[in-house]
């Protein structure tokens, strides 16, 4: 259960906005341009990226970042991570929770945008012709993308404007990773901020070179904090006050 609101970014973090407040641009297909996400950045980048532009827009922080160790966007910046809680009101990455109730807008379906049963009766799950789902007309995926990042907005938004959460990279959320964590948490779990133990963070969304059934709504995989891949990006959130 979602009870508080939130502000959910319409896209992936791009190139320019990441350069605009770290002055670097990490992403592996950096060539693709100021409007396509930025990638290469680990969950420890994306938190530090929180908490510039909060102080850029003279917002609370959300993270309070201890033991820094590195240059975020360079491949080597770690730190001990506090979150401060669902009452900050500065820029944080979205709860896990938030991002698939964000990402659904409402629906119930593999996609937001349908079912993934093609118009012959089959499952779509691979890369091969997606036979009338609209999976193509919403997502970056491996049926289309041609193994790389797209600009943002190039596909339909959801029915609450967000653009790309299935496909062009994965998205890190907030929360901890537990494989039954979800499969507890079913009697009053209301705005849950997931394990509180735990090594590896959560990713979302599926990326460019992911195949149709790991691009559904539903779908969650784990990295540790410090992985960086050319599939990987963010999104931001932030509560209402």
């Amino acid at each position: 259960t979602i009870s508080r609101s939130f502000y959910m970014k319409q896209t992936e973090v791009t190139q320019k906005e990441w350069r605009d407040v770290v002055n670097n641009n990490p992403s592996g297909f950096s060539s693709c341009g100021d409007d396509c996400p930025v990638e290469k950045v680990s969950w420890f980048d994306a938190v530090y990226y929180a908490n510039k532009l909060s102080e850029k827009e003279n917002l609370e922080t959300c993270y309070v970042l201890t033991n820094q160790t590195g240059t975020a966007g360079t491949g080597n910046y770690s730190a001990t991570v506090t979150f401060k809680g669902l009452n900050c009101k500065g820029y944080r990455l979205p709860t896990e929770a938030e991002w698939e109730y964000a990402t659904r807008a409402g629906t119930t379906t593999a996609f937001w945008i349908g079912d993934n049963i093609g118009t012959d009766g089959t499952e779509v799950c691979g890369s091969a012709d997606p036979k009338g789902t609209g999976l193509p007309e919403i997502a970056w995926y491996a049926h289309n993308a041609g193994s790389k990042t797209h600009k943002v907005k190039g596909k339909l938004p959801n029915p609450w404007g967000l653009y790309d959460v299935s496909g062009n990279v994965w998205e890190w959320v907030n929360d901890l990773y537990a494989a039954d964590f979800y499969g507890s948490c079913l009697e009053n779990c209301i705005d849950p901020l997931g394990p509180e133990s735990g090594n590896d963070r959560v990713n979302r969304g599926g990326g460019f070179s992911t195949n149709a059934g790991r691009v559904r709504s539903a779908i969650r995989i784990k990295n540790p904090p410090s992985h960086r891949a050319d599939n990987v990006g963010f999104r931001l959130a932030r509560s209402l006050p």
